[in-house]
């Protein structure tokens, strides 16, 4: 559910940078804890916050900028 919501919002990121996909799956895992989305899950905090660290990992992958090489 995190890894979903995080991956399908992220295609509306303008301008991402490490920062930027911090705050961004921070705030919206934080906004699924608030929502009670995960008083069923057999899930800690400790895991959730590992979770988030694997997503923001993933995505500063994803949107990694390569610097232009002169030709």
């Amino acid at each position: 559910m995190m890894a979903d919501s995080v991956e399908a919002a992220s295609k509306s990121l303008k301008e991402p940078s490490s920062s930027i996909i911090d705050e961004f799956v921070e705030k919206i895992v934080n906004n699924q804890m608030a929502q009670g989305q995960f008083l069923n899950a057999n899930i800690t905090f400790k895991e959730i916050e590992t979770i988030k660290k694997v997503l923001k990992k993933k995505l500063n992958n994803i949107y990694h900028l390569r610097v232009e090489y002169p030709e």
